[in-house]
Formats: structure tokens, sequence, C-alpha cells
């Protein structure tokens, strides 16, 4: 496994399988972790919003979630890595949180949603010890997270908010938080993730605009934005070996 510094963001690369038991070590370890998936959106927002760029330099790890990013890094540091998107991580975490007794809190989501996201977890036994929308204004997930004191905190409130509560609230007791963007719905089956084809060919993005092309107009445009941003620079890429 390779972590890349790549755009000052410390990517950590190689199989999906290796990444992850690598962050169950760290947790293990006691080591609290902020943990960021990259994609091309993310990226593109970073750059236009200062405040977002510092927040994702601050977090302890970030992850080659999109297919860009991959193929940047392939690219520019000679690194081959899997994509790992957020909701697979989150997965193999939670499977992980079943087997080591770890609990669970999940912040964010539609408030019809948040609890059937929850119930779909615990059938599959993952102690998950509470849940909160992410509809809100005041203090109160903060507050209950505060009292129950979850090993993981996943947050599903799209960027950048969730990496800016992330890191704003990082004094919470957990041991790893990380935002996953829509992945509450999927796994409360409100919405259906691409199929493995769209996956294999690292097309999700595209699956998701053509089913939602309103919402998701911007995609297509932040795709080649990055492309020309990042893939064609060459600066400024460093690599180096985590261990």
């Amino acid at each position: 496994m390779t972590q890349v510094q790549f755009y000052d963001y410390n990517v950590l690369c190689g199989k999906a399988e290796d990444v992850g038991r690598y962050l169950v070590e760290l947790i293990e370890k006691g080591e609290k972790l902020f943990v960021v998936t990259l994609n091309s959106q993310i990226f593109l927002k970073a750059e236009q919003i200062s405040d977002y760029k510092e927040v994702l330099q601050n977090a302890s790890f970030h992850l080659p979630d999109g297919a860009g990013v991959v193929w940047a890094i392939k690219r520019h540091c000679a690194v081959h890595t899997d994509r790992i998107p957020g909701i697979d991580t989150m997965i193999y975490l939670c499977n992980e949180a079943v087997n080591r007794k770890w609990s669970v809190y999940l912040l964010g989501a539609k408030p019809d949603v948040i609890p059937k996201t929850a119930e779909n977890l615990r059938k599959k036994g993952v102690n998950v010890v509470g849940y909160h929308h992410g509809y809100f204004e005041d203090q109160t997930p903060a507050e209950e997270i505060e009292r129950l004191k979850p090993d993981l905190l996943f947050v599903g409130m799209g960027t950048p908010r969730q990496e800016f509560w992330i890191y704003q609230h990082r004094h919470l007791p957990f041991k790893l938080a990380m935002g996953v963007g829509g992945s509450f719905d999927v796994i409360a089956g409100v919405k259906k993730r691409a199929p493995v084809f769209f996956q294999k060919l690292r097309l999700e993005w595209f699956y998701r605009w053509l089913n939602e092309p309103i919402a998701r107009a911007r995609v297509p445009l932040d795709v080649a934005k990055f492309f020309f941003r990042v893939v064609l620079d060459g600066k400024n890429r460093t690599c180096q070996k985590v261990r």
C-alpha cells in the first residue's frame, strides 16, 4: 500500500481490502481518524472554497473514490490503485464493527430515510447506537454523539457540508468519522446503486447522471473540468510509502 501526496491531500492507494485493513489497524491502535472520499467534485469544490480546501488538507486520509482521481494518481505518480468508493468502505467497516463490537452512529439523509438505514444495518448485526437526519440547524446531534461515544461516525449530508461538520466537531468521541454522501439512501433501499457493469468501468457518476440528469446537471462538466485541471497537470506530485 502506498500513500500519495496528491495536491496536498494524503491519499491511501492500493487494493481496497488492504486499505480497509489498514484503517482497522489504526482504529484498533486508538488513532482518531477523519477520512474523506476524494472525487472530482470534492476536489473542484475545494479549489473554489478556500475554507473547504483547508478542511480537506486536515483530514487524516483521503480515499481515491473518483475514477478521475485514480487515473491522475496513476498518470502522475506511477501508482496503481483500486477505486475505493465511500459506500464500500462504510460497508466494510460496518462488517468489521460487527466482529469487533464497535458502535456506529449515522448522521444525515432525510428524516424518513435514516431510520430505514439504521434498521437495515441492525438487521446485519451492526450496533447502531443512534442516528439523526441531516436537516437540522442546532447542535442536538453533537450532544447525542457526545453522550453515546460511537466508535464509527458516518455522515451523509453531501459535500462540502459533511466534511465541514466533521471537522468542526472533531472533538467528539469517535474513532473514525467519514463523509459518505448518498450512501444512506442506497443502504435504506431508497435509491439503487449503479449496476456492476458501470462500477467496473468506473462510470458510476455517469449512471447517476443518467438517472437524475437535472439534479446532477453539472456532473459531466465537473468531470471535464477535473480532467483539464488535474489530469493534464503534472506539477507537484510526490509519492511516499506508508509502510
